[in-house]
């Protein structure tokens, strides 16, 4: 019988209780987390200041001649006017290139800290998947590797659904009902993509092989071993409770987002170990091969 979520539960919890004997690797995971996080925001934020930046330098010719109020009554831009706005943007030009110039970096750099940091803590999650007892940030190097490669596994297992995602985006999307349909189709491939790319890496992370990570026919058989429906029930059931969690955090007034992200490394273990217990219960469920009879 697959683990109860009540047990599975109870045993993610005291896993990431015990994850650290010593207080410098969550101390490492917070400034993880940070970077990936702050990173994010910082690309975002450039990203949006970016294309303000982009819209300020068009030319001002393209603004009109003139204006149609709710009255209807044009409003004339004068010739002077022109001149003036021309002038002050020709003046701001070298400016607003600069600004492009320097969101354009923030957008590269943010993004190669996000990457980078995203890679050592998927490393380190594929620790937690092949259920070291005391987990740690030595080498570094391997972890980073192990990063990279399940990244590659998580891209991978996505191509299918974003080639779909494209062509049916072709179709009448004007149309509710195929409207409807699509976002139904969509809904059901990532979460059937997310399902398979999860214990697609905790194979992977306890096998070693690239290739342990794309032996469809096991994966679906454990997860199956489950129940599909089951397996999401619990899934689901989880990130409600971690959502509230998160959100009580954040509802705490000044220091809420601190506590968070002080948190957020014991909810990454939990939540990973949680996932690994629902492969290992639906793996211990598999039909033991048949050993052919020795004739003596």
């Amino acid at each position: 019988m697959a683990i109860s979520f009540g047990d599975n539960i109870d045993k993610s919890f005291a896993y990431a209780n015990g994850a650290f004997k010593k207080f410098s690797g969550w101390f490492i995971l917070i400034i993880l987390s940070m970077l990936v996080y702050g990173s994010t925001f910082a690309m975002v934020f450039a990203m949006i200041a970016l294309l303000v930046g982009i819209l300020m330098t068009l030319p001002t010719d393209m603004v009109g001649a003139s204006f149609v109020t709710s009255s209807d009554a044009v409003v004339a831009v004068s010739p002077g006017m022109v001149e003036t706005m021309s002038y002050t943007a020709g003046t701001d030009m070298m400016l607003s290139g600069l600004f492009i110039g320097g969101m354009l970096a923030v957008i590269l750099v943010s993004s190669l800290v996000m990457l980078i940091a995203s890679f050592f803590m998927s490393g380190f999650i594929l620790r937690v998947y092949r259920g070291e007892e005391e987990l740690n940030f030595k080498n570094l190097g391997k972890m980073f590797w192990q990063g990279v490669v399940y990244f590659v596994i998580m891209f991978i297992y996505f191509i299918p659904y974003s080639i779909v995602s494209e062509l049916l985006m072709y179709g009448p999307i004007w149309n509710t009902g195929y409207l409807i349909i699509i976002s139904c189709i969509n809904i059901f491939l990532c979460i059937f993509s997310t399902v398979l790319a999860i214990n697609a890496g905790i194979r992977y992370a306890k096998e070693g092989r690239f290739g342990a990570a794309f032996h469809l026919g096991k994966i679906c058989s454990i997860v199956g071993n489950i129940g599909w429906l089951r397996y999401l029930g619990h899934i689901i059931l989880f990130m409600i409770i971690i959502g509230a969690v998160e959100l009580i955090f954040m509802m705490v007034p000044f220091v809420g987002i601190l506590l968070l992200i002080v948190a957020l490394p014991f909810i990454m273990i939990f939540q990973a170990k949680f996932l690994t217990n629902l492969y290992e219960s639906g793996e211990a469920l598999e039909e033991p091969a048949e050993v052919p009879a020795v004739v003596e």
